[in-house]
């Protein structure tokens, strides 16, 4: 097991908020990736191609200062998936929806829209790269990144979205929120500060796990899965069915105006 990352390293990175550059932002990120690193050896939190399980590291650590809760959960090497299937269905639904109709859209527009896998391109030139995503999709177009979250329940994870952020310095995400007819946007040079703190407190209370020494059996319950009830599931579809063709439009125009696309005069 590696050592630890010693609490002042993490404390002299703090540096105030009031004027930070981009060298700060890149250094709290790579101090970030050292600290997913420690906490992965001690758990043997790895994915299949050898890599640490980050993801799974950061959001763990962010949602509770208990120690015996993020050991518990980061000890256990796989997680039960009890989500309903048809929550899983309407998900991947939205973001078909959301890919066919944005090509169209983009195309009719002039764009040549290439539409791909995680895989690399091949395909040659594109105007416009979309690739789909687990959680959504992602568009390139002439230097230009955008991250689209597709959410069809009502929860909304702020660690999920800060991991996004802290990808790049000039990260955008834009979030449709299906079933709350919301569509929001999110620029990581707009929360910087936030983003920073973030990454100090998941580098702070990483170094207290990783420092102290097992901890004993806390009082907090843990939570069963839910499973919903046919009238829940019933009423979930249509309220979804409605909100998608409700906000389509919305999100398609944020989208492209997010992008900084325009209809193209050939």
């Amino acid at each position: 097991m590696g050592n630890p990352v010693k609490i002042e390293t993490v404390i002299a990175m703090a540096k105030p908020f009031l004027h930070i550059k981009k060298a700060d932002f890149e250094s709290f990120r790579n101090l970030l990736d050292q600290v997913c690193s420690e906490v992965a050896q001690r758990f043997s939190l790895y994915s299949s191609n050898g890599k640490p399980r980050k993801a799974a590291i950061i959001d763990v650590i962010a949602k509770s200062p208990c120690l015996c809760c993020i050991t518990r959960k980061l000890s256990k090497q796989a997680e039960r998936n009890d989500v309903d299937a048809l929550y899983l269905e309407c998900h991947v639904l939205a973001v078909n929806v959301l890919v066919e109709e944005l090509s169209s859209f983009l195309k009719a527009m002039g764009y040549n829209v290439v539409i791909s896998t995680e895989a690399k391109l091949e395909y040659g030139k594109a105007d416009i790269v979309i690739t789909i995503k687990r959680y959504g999709i992602n568009l390139k177009c002439c230097g230009n990144e955008l991250m689209v979250e597709v959410k069809t329940g009502k929860s909304l994870s702020l660690s999920q979205l800060f991991r996004y952020l802290l990808q790049e310095s000039h990260s955008i995400i834009v979030v449709w929120r299906i079933r709350k007819r919301q569509v929001l946007v999110f620029k990581a040079q707009q929360i910087e500060p936030l983003l920073m703190e973030f990454v100090r407190m998941i580098c702070l209370r990483a170094n207290r796990l990783l420092s102290s020494p097992p901890p004993a059996k806390c009082q907090h319950s843990q939570h069963l899965n839910y499973q919903p009830s046919q009238q829940e599931l019933q009423e979930m579809f249509q309220d979804f069915a409605g909100a998608l063709i409700e906000t389509l439009p919305c999100v398609l125009e944020t989208i492209t105006e997010k992008l900084g696309v325009h209809r193209s005069e050939a």
